[in-house]
């Protein structure tokens, strides 16, 4: 009895000591990017007067918030999904709490709901996050066309988030330029590609 007991104990300890080690977090010296001030925007459809930055940055975590107008139903439905960051009068929309660390070695969110790494700047074609979201592409050469240039990207998709009409994201990222373009695809098989610029 008490040798299938250690077994028993053993079992639950090294499954412990496995969970442990796929958790995965990003580290790095801090990324400009995330300093306060940096403003986030993007040709999201239905999107405007978009007024969003960071207004903290304690202990290698960066706070966003701010306000922007949102008249897409299907991006709707999604924010409203979250009202612990999103407050949604109308079209009016106030995003608050909402956690990044940004470093040099990429970007992992950290304010709740579907936490985890966003990108890692050093990944391969078909490393897998621990959070689930797989690398499907690197480029060995500026191969993605952003904002007038040619730039080398990782794309990172397969995410399935915890939010209502929305099936998968797709990110584009870039270690200068921080996420560079988002995907969305939402229930209704319906899709909206995204430019993003954070500067």
């Amino acid at each position: 009895m008490k040798n299938i007991i250690s077994f028993l104990l053993s079992i639950s300890v090294l499954f412990n000591i496995l969970s442990c080690e796929k958790i995965e977090t990003i580290t790095g010296e801090q990324s400009a990017l995330g300093e306060v001030g940096t403003t986030l925007n993007g040709d999201f459809n239905g999107a405007s007067n978009v007024d969003v930055k960071v207004v903290s940055l304690d202990n290698g975590i960066s706070t966003i918030e701010g306000t922007f107008t949102m008249t897409d139903p299907r991006y709707k439905k999604l924010i409203e999904s979250h009202p612990k960051f999103f407050d949604v009068d109308g079209d009016k929309v106030r995003v608050h709490d909402v956690k990044f660390k940004v470093t040099t070695n990429g970007i992992e969110h950290v304010s709740g709901e579907s936490n985890g790494i966003v990108i890692k700047y050093d990944s391969k074609k078909g490393d897998t996050y621990s959070n689930g979201r797989k690398v499907t592409h690197v480029s060995t050469d500026n191969d993605f066309k952003w904002r007038g240039m040619n730039i080398k990207v990782i794309q990172v998709e397969g995410e399935t988030p915890k939010a209502e009409g929305v099936k998968s994201v797709t990110y584009w990222g870039n270690h200068r330029f921080g996420i560079v373009a988002v995907e969305t695809t939402f229930d209704d098989g319906s899709t909206d590609y995204a430019s993003v610029l954070i500067r």
